[in-house]
């Protein structure tokens, strides 16, 4: 295991306020389930607006997702509106930048006008790439930003602090001779900027510059909206597990320890753990990686994103300096077996990259990306009950944005985007149900098998997980390091799907839905609710 924290450098900078757990029962106007973004800015939009907030968190307030992101807050985050109008038309890349700029402004508001000091400033993003093959995409994306009058430029000026081994990515294979016509070409296509770049000591890249983005610290402010929302009436609940929405004029929200009554319910869960327009059947979940890093020399304002492979990295300040954050080693969760070696690619990039002095912090976090790349916000099928998920790694600005869509749609105002983000422009879909279901067996093992299972624990190293198959079934094993077997069922409780050993982080993946659960069985990301059954 690397050194550093394992967990989020903005979860361990600062400290948070303890709310208790749900007890008896409560009544209020709005109950949110899920203490991130979505549910935070929801819940503080609806006070403002008289309502009475209940929100629920199963772990720590702003300490999940939330917590455990790069905190870049833009307008864009990859090559997205040139997807939107290829696959929709230009009328929806209008809305979607639309709602994308209300959110981005949406935030600067809240934090002028509450004075919240979470080290936000204004700083430009690169989109870029070092890679030829990829600057025809990055040239037809600014020509799709021009017609939706978004502020870009192109370049292949990019103030990254590393060039020496890059340049060699674009030559390796030219000749001289190429890669003078190649750079002139590049010359004749740069419609903002000069390339004066003849040198082949010079590193060739092609850029998208949004200036005037933002980033933050995502948990000061998580915090300064959680003193907004409590008192007078509206509750924070933590270490909370909802196990189940009731339907009706009001709704019943049942927990481990006591029930919430309201006239509406907000899914904020990022997976949803109530889910009636099937949305899950059109994301796949996307794990990312995470580190906090000292490095030597001088870092450049801004932020910054590779677009393949897929790396990004911004600073922070902190009170020995600034702080490097550099993200990627994307994968769908529950696909990669060994993640120990996506945090050691992502220490080998960065020491590459960068001169490293130390490594202070080490995460990961996932997130939801729906098929057809726009978030999913609105109310479901179900009257009353709302939902907001798929924020494809881009949750500060999309997660604002569902805050102001959702609190429209409760107070019953008109909202110009709840329609194209609507979960009900989803078809139902059962396929992925039954396929997942078809080898959940949890009947008590027979002798033939609890043989089998026993020469696999035998055999199992300490801090080792693995999934022993057996005939009908699957059994998921974990040996501590005081050599204490935890074994379950090695099916999600969710809808059945085999589940994946997560090396890095001690716990076992859902490969379809993205739900997880740690070595000792327990529930600790949704949408599964229930936890593993034990053998």
């Amino acid at each position: 295991m690397l050194n550093g924290k394992h967990i989020s450098f903005w979860i361990d900078s600062v400290e948070s306020a303890d709310f208790p757990p749900l007890k008896d029962k409560t009544t209020v106007d709005v109950a949110i389930i899920g203490g991130g973004i979505v549910g935070l800015t929801t819940g503080l939009m609806l006070k403002e607006q008289g309502l009475k907030i209940a929100i629920v968190e199963s772990k720590r307030i702003g300490c999940d997702v939330s917590g455990s992101t790069t905190a870049k807050i833009t307008i864009s985050s990859n090559l997205i509106y040139d997807h939107i109008v290829s696959n929709f038309d230009l009328e929806t890349a209008s809305k979607f930048r639309d709602a994308n700029m209300l959110a981005f402004n949406k935030i600067a508001e809240i934090i002028e006008e509450h004075s919240i000091d979470c080290d936000y400033k204004k700083v430009p993003l690169y989109i870029y790439s070092t890679d030829k093959k990829n600057f025809k995409d990055i040239e037809k994306e600014y020509e799709t930003l021009k017609k939706l009058d978004i502020d870009a430029i192109l370049t292949d000026k990019l103030p990254i602090p590393f060039n020496k081994d890059l340049n060699n990515n674009n030559n390796n294979n030219n000749s001289k001779d190429n890669n003078n016509k190649d750079n002139n070409e590049e010359n004749d296509n740069d419609t903002n900027e000069n390339d004066n770049n003849k040198d082949h000591d010079k590193v060739i890249n092609k850029a998208l510059k949004y200036p005037n983005q933002g980033e933050f610290h995502p948990k000061k402010y998580n915090n300064a909206l959680v003193k907004l929302i409590t008192g007078d009436g509206s509750y924070m609940f933590e270490n909370t597990k909802v196990t189940n929405i009731e339907e009706g004029d009001t709704k019943k929200i049942s927990t481990e320890n006591g029930d919430i009554f309201a006239n509406s319910v907000v899914v904020a869960t990022n997976s949803p753990i109530y889910d009636p327009n099937s949305t899950l059947s059109y994301m796949y979940q996307v794990k990312s990686y995470m580190l906090g890093a000292y490095v030597k020399e001088k870092l450049p304002s801004g932020m910054f994103v590779n677009i393949e492979p897929f790396h990004t990295f911004r600073t922070t300040p902190t009170k020995k300096g600034d702080l490097l954050i550099i993200g990627g080693e994307h994968h769908f969760t529950g696909q990669i077996e060994d993640t120990d070696n996506c945090f050691k690619k992502l220490v080998k990039f960065a020491k590459e990259k960068f001169n490293v002095e130390s490594i202070e912090y080490f995460w990961s976090n996932q997130d939801a990306k729906p098929d057809d790349r726009l978030p999913i916000i609105g109310e479901t099928s179900q009257k009353g009950i709302y939902v907001a998920t798929g924020f494809e790694s881009w949750g500060i600005v999309k997660g604002t944005l569902a805050g102001i869509i959702l609190t429209d749609l409760i107070l019953n105002k008109e909202n110009s985007y709840a329609e194209i983000f609507s979960p009900k422009r989803l078809k139902n879909q059962n396929s992925i149900k039954k396929r997942c279901a078809s080898n959940f067996n949890t009947k008590d093992l027979n002798e033939e098998e609890a043989k089998i299972l026993n020469d696999s624990i035998l055999k199992l190293e300490q801090e080792e997980g693995k999934i022993v198959k057996l005939p009908n079934r699957a059994i998921a094993i974990y040996k501590d390091l005081d050599s204490n077997v935890f074994a379950f069922h090695g099916n999600c409780s969710h809808y059945g799907c085999e589940l994946k050993w997560n090396s890095a982080e001690k716990s076992w993946d859902c490969p379809q839905h993205g739900s997880r659960f740690d070595y000792k069985g327990n529930s600790i990301h949704g949408p599964a609710i229930a936890n593993l059954k034990p053998i």
